[in-house]
């Protein structure tokens, strides 16, 4: 990424996913700018007028103002960075606005987490699947932030027979304890034993240059992709948690405090996910 951007977001614990996201944004961005042009600009030279233009293409492709909000969230952090490190003497952004106010009404999410479940072992003795979409799948159905797979420990596993215990280290600095029994054993042990077989500490590893170190979110969309086509419907991790918070407490009883404590969070945060999640998720009427 031009300027040092995404090392300097990294470095300021942002989540590697998400920096993917910002990077492949202001990359699109400079793209379009350079179009409007007729050639490459020099990132002074941006005006409102090319902000405006762009972000109605954005809209006119049909994106959600959701979306475009985040997506307006991530330019103006860029442009901040810009004038911090001096490449633009003044940081229009702040001051920016749309022509037309953005609807950033929480959309609902149309998924049924118990039906989810039930397709649990379709997916894990799929041949289409590769083993890391099956992984995913399910740290996804236990409602675990993508940020906090990407360097999950194998030496945090502990056996008793019956069932795996994984324990997460998580960015926030809580430990949640993940529990696999019956046919996931085979999936995370098989995640084990490849990460044994590559030389690294991690269940889920990309391969950088000539070592494999922690997951890398680039390829995420390759097995979240393939879950989709074989589930028929899109596979986004902040979903899945919504649906599960609700699970956990319309279909398995459990009060805020114990969802707390399943999720690795604090009270105020299960409290306000908890909330969320039976206002948006909407599974199928029994």
């Amino acid at each position: 990424m031009p300027f040092g951007y995404e090392k300097f977001r990294l470095k300021n614990g942002i989540s590697p996913n998400t920096v993917v996201h910002e990077v492949q944004l202001i990359e699109h961005l400079l793209a379009s700018v350079s179009r409007y042009h007729n050639g490459p600009i020099e990132p002074h030279e941006i005006r409102p007028s090319d902000i405006q233009r762009f972000f109605k293409e954005q809209r006119d492709k049909g994106l959600k103002d959701n979306t475009i909000n985040r997506k307006l969230v991530f330019v103006r952090k860029w442009f901040d960075y810009m004038w911090q490190i001096g490449k633009i003497p003044v940081d229009f952004m702040p001051k920016f606005k749309l022509p037309e106010k953005l609807d950033l009404t929480p959309s609902e999410i149309d998924l049924d987490y118990k039906e989810l479940l039930g397709r649990q072992e379709e997916i894990l003795q799929s041949d289409k699947l590769a083993l890391y979409a099956k992984i995913l799948f399910l740290l996804y159905m236990r409602g675990l932030r993508v940020r906090d797979m990407t360097a999950i420990d194998i030496s945090r596993v502990e056996d008793f027979g019956y069932k795996l215990r994984l324990t997460v280290d998580k960015k926030d600095g809580y430990t949640r304890p993940l529990d696999f029994m019956g046919s996931e054993i085979p999936i995370i042990q098989k995640g084990i034993d490849l990460a044994h077989e590559r030389g690294t500490p991690f269940l889920l590893a990309s391969k950088v240059k000539d070592n494999y170190t922690e997951f890398q979110m680039g390829s995420l969309s390759d097995y979240t992709d393939a879950l989709a086509e074989l589930l028929g419907r899109p596979i986004r991790s902040g979903d899945i948690r919504f649906a599960y918070v609700r699970h956990l407490y319309a279909e398995e009883g459990k009060n805020v405090e114990e969802i707390q404590e399943a999720l690795g969070i604090t009270l105020e945060s299960a409290a306000r996910i908890l909330k969320e999640a039976l206002t948006r998720v909407r599974p199928k009427k029994k």
